[in-house]
């Protein structure tokens, strides 16, 4: 008799305790913080980048981005490798999230997404502006969505 009731009370504990490390586990895992995206309201993917092209265009995944409003030097020109080099320390191998611009929504003449990246939380764009290593695209002032930001206002109005 002292066998079954050490045996029920064995039994009960055990299943006690699997019940809190199973709670514990799942009130864990929901504490997490959210992703980086959550404080941004219009991300619409995101994903590893990949590979940085210059210092306006960069691949998170397979999508090849084009920053929004930012022009930086092209190849060969004082600035290049400055501003390439920025957006590689900022983002390269790092979690990319990107806002597409709706006043660019069908993309770029070459076929490239346009739109904001934030790295770590870093608007990009915003970065390689306040960095002096871009200047703003003027001619797209009109259709961005972004033309009112604070890092982009003073140059498109």
């Amino acid at each position: 008799m002292i066998a079954k009731r050490k045996t029920k009370l064995l039994f009960i504990v055990i299943s006690i305790l699997i019940i809190i490390v199973y709670f514990s586990i799942y009130a864990i895992d929901n504490t997490n913080p959210p992703k980086e995206h959550k404080k941004y309201n219009n991300i619409e993917f995101e994903g590893t980048v990949t590979y940085v092209v210059d210092g306006d265009t960069l691949d998170i995944d397979d999508n090849r981005i084009r920053l929004s409003l930012v022009n930086t030097p092209e190849r060969g020109q004082e600035g290049y490798m400055e501003a390439k080099r920025l957006v590689q320390n900022l983002c390269l191998n790092k979690e990319g999230q990107v806002d597409i611009d709706d006043g660019q929504r069908s993309g770029d003449r070459y076929g490239r997404e346009v739109g904001i990246v934030y790295c770590d939380g870093i608007n990009v764009n915003k970065a390689l502006i306040e960095n002096d290593l871009a200047i703003i695209y003027s001619r797209y002032c009109d259709i961005s969505e972004f033309s009112n930001e604070e890092w982009a206002k003073s140059y498109c109005h």
